[in-house]
């Protein structure tokens, strides 16, 4: 096959790329301002150092940095690598969410795969909105994690904002959207979605499950009622569980736990996602965040102790208390992917106990005790070192 014919698909994917690209420089200016409050439209961009507006040329996204050689063009003051690596990181995960799930179809999503040969060569409008829809839940991921990664705070702006466009994607595009609403009858109407004949027959659309199965009369399959209802609960869901640990964990415990931006990262993912992801998301983001805490401290370079030179002799020296904790977003987002991409081969295998009243209690209590768990470590500031007499 000529190498020509790939053509469309190579500007697509490079269409895809500098999108994201786009993205990820929006998401430095979040990055840089909503912390401290700061208007994300005015003033244009600008050096900290001596408020010098940044050029147009120089303001192109990986491109502009490497013109610049990372330094303003007026006082030569270095800017953060953080601008290239968020951009650059934004870039490559829009190119792997639209190669997986259009290119790929790892969903499996009727009419997304991009046909190589069909009318223009074009993704098709479904796929586009399946992959826009995603695309605006990634970029909310990303912003959070790179936020709280940074300052230790996630923006209610990034979270709340995101979390409406999952809501009303949700209803438009409802369970098993793009499915028709037929495929839900490959569980018989009113047959516990639990017995052991059903694993697997859940039909995966761009809200991978229902919020309950059975559905209910007032809220069909394909229906906007219960696209809302899906996208609500998951939010829901995903806010209330952080929120009840952290007040046993601080009730129990006497000290802060999981931070509120972790409660409404999770409410943002479980608007697009549903309720069931956003559970087992804790558990994967759980591990992903202590593989980062070990990480973190095998590659963090020990502070030295020893009394400076300038240091009147005699006084007590100890290291300063060393406050840095591992937020905890990073690895909740990287989970909520994790889990997000592994559900058609995940989900099926542990469908029985999230329909099924009992067992959902068990999972429950177990997730609170893992999360009591995982907020007691990755949340414990390193003790300041004891003064010297």
């Amino acid at each position: 096959m000529e190498w020509w014919f790939y053509l469309p698909m190579i500007f697509w994917c490079l269409f895809v790329f500098v999108t994201g690209l786009l993205v990820g420089s929006f998401i430095n200016v979040l990055v840089a301002r909503l912390p401290y409050e700061k208007s994300i439209i005015w003033p244009s961009s600008r050096c900290f150092a001596c408020y010098e507006r940044v050029r147009t040329l120089d303001n192109i996204p990986i491109l502009g940095y490497l013109r610049l050689r990372g330094k303003c063009r007026s006082c030569h003051a270095p800017f953060s690598a953080r601008y290239l690596w968020v951009e650059l990181a934004t870039g490559l995960a829009f190119l792997g969410l639209f190669l997986a799930e259009v290119v790929f179809n790892r969903f499996a999503l009727p009419g997304v795969k991009y046909e190589l040969f069909g009318p223009g060569a074009t993704p098709s409008p479904r796929a586009l909105a399946v992959f826009a829809y995603h695309a605006a839940l990634l970029s909310g991921l990303i912003a959070a994690a790179v936020v709280d990664a940074e300052h230790r705070i996630i923006p209610t702006q990034i979270t709340y904002t995101v979390m409406a466009v999952g809501i009303i994607g949700g209803a438009l595009m409802p369970w098993p959207w793009p499915n028709a609403p037929q495929t839900a009858n490959a569980i018989p109407p009113g047959m516990p979605w639990i017995l052991p004949e059903f694993e697997g027959k859940i039909p995966i659309g761009v809200q991978p499950w229902p919020f309950w199965g059975p559905t209910f009369a007032f809220a069909q399959p394909g229906t906007w009622k219960l696209g809302l209802l899906t996208s609500i609960c998951g939010a829901l869901i995903g806010s209330l569980i952080v929120r009840a640990t952290k007040w046993l964990f601080e009730t129990g415990f006497g000290r802060e736990a999981l931070g509120l931006g972790d409660a409404d990262l999770l409410m943002m993912a479980g608007a697009f996602l549903g309720w069931q992801i956003v559970v087992m998301s804790l558990f994967v983001g759980s591990f992903v965040s202590l593989a980062l805490k070990i990480l973190e401290g095998v590659l963090r370079e020990p502070e030295s102790k020893t009394p400076s030179s300038a240091t009147p002799a005699g006084t007590p020296v100890s290291g300063p208390p060393d406050a840095r904790e591992l937020p905890f977003g990073p690895g909740l987002a990287i989970g909520v992917v994790i889990t997000w991409f592994a559900w058609p081969w995940f989900g099926p295998k542990i469908q029985f106990p999230f329909f099924d009243g009992i067992a959902l209690g068990v999972l429950g209590g177990m997730t609170g005790v893992g999360l009591l768990a995982a907020a007691l470590f990755l949340r414990r500031p390193v003790e300041a070192a004891p003064a010297k007499s």
